[in-house]
């Protein structure tokens, strides 16, 4: 019946194929399936292999092949217990866990047949879910429930999440140097307390967090090199759920610092790398005879600031250029001093290795946006010294453009050594949509209920010009305005634009009738003695100003004068000097600029009179929040502002004043009405007898700052202060008399621009009688954040 080559396996040939035990998977299917068929000549390692292929297909328990003499050939038998055919998923009992989500985790299926690595999976995750949450003690078990088909069965998860586990209490065993409360402090896991976050939950991650890693670095940050958690305990209630952990230690000793000492460095002085680590900084308070001995002789070797300082070198010479430099940090134990104190010797010892060079630097990704407007915004070019610092600014500096999404820092940027040593760096973007129609209708005490349609393209031709159309139309106003600029003139560093406007307003609330304006502008900047952040800008401004006659009959013939007709012409010369890294949500850099216009006089038109301001605004990093490279970062910073300006001369021009209170005209003061900053302080709108002109001063002050924090590029959140005030004339302008506004503030970007809102206390405003009545009051913003 079988033939066997020289050492080879038996040959047999198969007279026929017989299949028993299945009832739900068709005979063709499991022949198929097993890969042999009738005539053929086998051996047992081809049986074998489709034994493994039916095992594979998920349809049997069981499956076992045997073949009987049939003379010269033989007939194979394949016998199979079929897998039960699961027809639903039910979970019992779960609630503080999603099915779905258990069935997606592990890829539970109906309409298939039971997969039991999938089903302890299920189970598996479900307590892993649980015991996360604080039910460690949660119980699962599965079952399968016949339906009135033979062969088809309902999935039974009955879970028993079990009470939850609250921490009633933490008990350290072996403690001698640090106090209960102070390892408690330093732990994830807290016992429940009296106030509303103190919930006690028991989360097994973080408590194994705790004695596994957390206890570890918090005793090492005090000086115990050799600390062990012995072991740990629960004492639970059944009952309740309350639970007291105890926890066992050796604490060891503790080790103080006898030398520091850095060695291979050339390029910085030790003097300066010292600086970086001074733990003696840390014990302030020993030089104070109020302290005991305790705290007196050498410094306690803290491993996590040791850790931090190491980090902070190696980050130094990066940044200097030096990529390949090594520092390797020694913690050196010696022979217990004089005093029976254990100690250590630190050693930085440094290897400096030669600079790294910028070979060359690519741009990715930009379909849309000439590769020279975003080449002009680097900071790290093609020859220059290699430094993380100056990378990360190109990038922030390019996502300042506002043309790209915001890309996760591991895709946004590219860093590949050559076998020369020298540096490759690849800028990635990816462009949005820029250009934008926008249309809709607006509220504000100024213009009353007003639609607007307009088109706006600040990347225009992907050269980085602007083009704007805006309309603005209503009962109270009906202004159209057109303006162009470019950044970069026949492809040099000079910029230049114009400005159309045709405008009808009605001011109502301030009693100016109707003006008709018409006119426009022309600006030309250029680098200030060809520096890269710092430029000049000239602008000249001709606006002619009408008003009807329908105005307030409360007017004197002083004001009546303010408002005749009249030709504003105008030329201002500015310097400003910008290095922040986004124009929307800086983080770090500033912004300062100083301008004087000259107004009327030899310009021609009406007036005669210098317009001075200056601006300066400084941003700085305070924390990242998340600092995952593979995700889109979080960051909290500072922003510190103030501005100013004063008119000296003959101004006729009423609304060339200085505005302050709210956020839509002039300078923001949140926590006020609009407008409602005054030279005689706060003064509501709608208090009797005051003369709504002298709202306006000839001088103001405002000072800002900001704590924001940038989620994800998009959108801001941040909490402010608020400070300033207008005066009459700009002799009494005087720094100590600021009305002060503080709160808190949203911002998103849309295709519109920066939307706002703002929730500020008002902390000096006065009520129409001029009682102090501080309060609340609601922002809506459009345009720049900070």
């Amino acid at each position: 019946m079988s033939a066997q080559g020289a050492g080879g396996p038996a040959i047999v040939p198969i007279d026929s194929i017989q299949v028993r035990g299945n009832s739900r998977v068709a005979t063709p299917i499991i022949l198929s399936d097993l890969g042999i068929r009738p005539g053929d000549e086998v051996t047992y390692l081809e049986i074998q292999r489709g034994i493994h292929r039916l095992y594979q297909s998920g349809q049997f328990d069981d499956v076992r092949v045997y073949a009987t003499d049939s003379g010269s050939k033989a007939v194979l038998v394949i016998e199979v217990v079929e897998r039960p055919f699961i027809v639903g998923i039910q979970f019992g009992g779960t609630q503080h866990i999603s099915a779905g989500t258990v069935r997606d985790t592990a890829g539970l299926e109906r309409d298939a047949p039971l997969d039991p690595a999938a089903v302890h999976e299920a189970s598996f995750f479900i307590r892993d879910q649980l015991s996360k949450r604080g039910y460690v003690r949660a119980r699962v078990d599965t079952s399968l429930v016949p339906t009135e088909r033979p062969g088809e069965y309902r999935l039974l998860f009955d879970i028993d999440e079990g009470r939850r586990l609250v921490v009633a209490g933490i008990e350290i065993e072996g403690n001698e140097h640090l106090s209960d409360g102070e390892i408690i402090g330093a732990m994830s896991v807290k016992p429940e307390g009296f106030l509303w976050w103190q919930s006690g939950e028991f989360k097994e991650d973080e408590y194994r967090r705790d004695t596994e890693v957390g206890l570890i670095e918090f005793y090492g940050s005090n000086g115990f090199l050799d600390f062990q958690v012995l072991g740990d305990s629960m004492i639970v209630d059944p009952e309740t759920g309350k639970t007291k952990l105890v926890i066992r230690v050796d604490e060891g000793r503790q080790y103080r610092i006898a030398d520091f000492e850095i060695q291979g460095n050339t390029h910085f002085p030790t003097e300066m790398l010292e600086l970086r680590f001074q733990p003696e900084s840390r014990s302030l308070l020993s030089q104070l005879p109020l302290i005991g001995s305790e705290t007196e002789g050498a410094p306690v070797f803290d491993t996590h600031e040791w850790q931090e300082a190491t980090d902070e070198i190696n980050q130094l010479y990066r940044n200097a250029g030096f990529l390949y430099a090594q520092i390797e940090p020694i913690v050196e134990r010696l022979p217990d001093g004089e005093d029976g104190d254990p100690r250590v010797r630190l050693i930085w010892r440094i290897e400096e290795n030669e600079r790294a060079y910028v070979r060359l630097v690519n741009i990715e990704g930009n379909t849309t946006t000439h590769e020279r407007v975003i080449r002009e915004r680097l900071v790290l070019l093609p020859g220059d010294v290699y430094g993380d610092e100056r990378i990360v600014n190109s990038y922030q500096t390019i996502q300042g453009l506002g043309f790209f999404e915001p890309l996760p820092p591991n895709e946004a940027l590219g860093v590949r050594p050559t076998q020369e040593g020298d540096i490759d760096i690849t800028f990635r973007v990816k462009e949005k949509q820029t250009g934008n129609i926008n249309f809709g209708a607006s509220l504000s005490p100024s213009a009353g209920i007003a639609g607007f349609i307009g088109y706006e393209q600040p990347n225009l031709f992907g050269q980085a010009k602007v083009g704007r159309f805006r309309w603005v139309f209503g009962s109270r106003t009906n202004d159209i305005e057109v303006a162009y600029s470019d950044p970069s003139i026949f492809g040099t560093r000079n910029s230049a634009g114009i400005s159309l406007r045709a405008s009808r307003d009605r001011f109502s609330f301030i009693g100016l009738g109707r003006r008709r304006q018409i006119g426009g502008s022309l600006f030309f900047g250029t680098p200030l003695f060809g520096a890269r952040w710092t430029r000049v800008s000239f602008r000249y401004t001709l606006i002619r100003d009408e008003y009807d006659d329908r105005l307030d009959e409360d007017l004197d013939f002083r004001q009546r004068q303010l408002l005749n007709v009249g030709t504003r012409s105008a030329f201002e010369i500015a310097v400003t000097r910008d290095t922040r890294n986004h124009p929307l949500f800086p983080s770090s850099g500033s912004r300062n600029a100083v301008s004087l216009e000259f107004v009327g006089g030899p310009l021609g038109g009406d007036g005669n009179y210098r317009k001075l301001g200056f601006e300066s605004a400084w941003f700085t990093p305070v924390a990242r929040l998340r600092s995952d490279p593979t995700k889109t970062q979080i960051d909290l910073s500072l922003g510190l502002s103030v501005q100013g300006g004063a008119i000296l001369g003959d101004n006729p021009f009423y609304l060339e004043r200085f505005f302050l209170g709210g956020v839509q005209y002039g300078p923001k003061l949140r926590g006020y009405d609009e407008l409602t900053i005054t030279p005689f302080g706060h003064v509501p709108r709608s208090t009797p007898g005051f003369n709504q002109l002298d709202r306006v001063g000839e001088s103001y002050l405002q000072f800002s700052a900001s704590l924001g924090l940038n989620l994800g590029g998009n959108l801001f959140v941040n909490a402010f202060y608020d400070a300033g005030n207008v005066w009459s004339s700009s002799i009494g302008l005087n720094p100590s008399k600021l009305l002060r506004g503080a709160g808190f503030g949203v911002s998103v970007v849309t295709p519109m621009g920066p939307l706002g809102l703002d929730y500020a206390y008002g902390f000096d405003r006065r009520d129409i009688f001029g009682n102090p009545n501080p309060g609340w009051k609601l922002h809506f913003r459009f345009g720049q954040v900070f």
